[in-house]
C-alpha cells in the first residue's frame, strides 16, 4: 500500500464516517419535514377554505374570521410554520456540510493522484463509472466542487458530468445550476460509504 494512503487514512476515514452520520441526520430532518408539512398543509387547507359566501352579512363574516383565528391558534399553525422554516434551514445547513466534507474527501483522493503520479495522465484510469472512469470522476468531481461558486466549469468538467448525467440521471446535470456543489453526489456515486471501499479504489490508482 502506498505511504500516502497510510498517512491520510485517519483523515479520510473520519471524513467518510462523518459524511455517513451527516447523511443520516439529513434523512431524519427530511422525513420530519415531510411529515410536518403534510399535517400543516392539511390544517391550512381546512383553515383557508372555511365557507365564505358573498351573501354573508357583516356579523357572519366577523364570526367566521373569529372561528378561523381560533382554529389557527388551537392547531398552532403559526408554530408549525415556524418549525417548518427552521427545518428547512437545518436541511440546507446539513446539505452544505455534507458537500464540504465530501469535497475534502475528493481533495484527498485527487491529491493522492498528484502526489504519486504528478501528471494525472500517468495514473491508471481505475474502474468504470458508467461511461466514465474512476480517475476522471475523482479529478473532475473535485474540480467542480472546488470551483462551483464561480459558476463557470471548464470543458473537461462539463464533459465528465454530461456523461454522468446520461448514465446516472439529472443529479449530475450541471446545466440546472452551475453553482451547485455536487461533491456529495460524486461520493455517493463512487460508493464511498465505508473506508474500505475508498481504500480499494485508491489502491487501484496509486498502489
Amino acid at each position: 500500500m502506498n505511504s500516502y494512503l497510510v498517512d491520510t487514512k485517519f483523515a479520510a476515514e473520519n471524513l467518510i464516517n462523518t459524511i455517513h452520520n451527516e447523511e443520516k441526520l439529513f434523512e431524519d430532518l427530511s422525513n420530519k419535514f415531510s411529515k410536518l408539512k403534510k399535517v400543516f398543509d392539511h390544517l391550512f387547507w381546512d383553515y383557508s377554505t372555511a365557507d365564505m359566501h358573498e351573501d354573508f352579512n357583516d356579523l357572519q363574516v366577523q364570526h367566521k374570521f373569529i372561528q378561523m383565528a381560533k382554529f389557527a391558534k388551537e392547531n398552532d399553525l403559526e408554530g408549525k410554520k415556524a418549525e417548518l422554516d427552521s427545518l428547512i434551514k437545518s436541511i440546507l445547513a446539513k446539505k452544505d456540510s455534507m458537500n464540504s466534507l465530501s469535497m475534502s474527501l475528493l481533495q484527498i483522493a485527487k491529491q493522492g493522484i498528484s502526489t504519486v503520479h504528478g501528471n494525472p495522465t500517468n495514473c491508471p484510469v481505475g474502474r468504470s463509472i458508467g461511461s466514465e472512469n474512476l480517475k476522471n470522476v475523482i479529478w473532475q468531481g473535485r474540480n467542480q466542487a472546488i470551483h462551483c461558486e464561480e459558476g463557470n466549469p471548464n470543458q473537461r468538467v462539463k464533459d465528465c458530468f454530461a456523461n454522468l448525467t446520461t448514465d446516472f440521471g439529472s443529479d449530475y446535470d450541471l446545466s440546472t445550476d452551475y453553482t451547485e456543489n455536487r461533491a456529495r453526489k460524486i461520493v455517493d456515486l463512487l460508493g464511498w460509504n465505508l473506508y474500505d471501499k475508498y481504500e480499494t479504489d485508491m489502491i487501484s490508482l496509486i498502489g
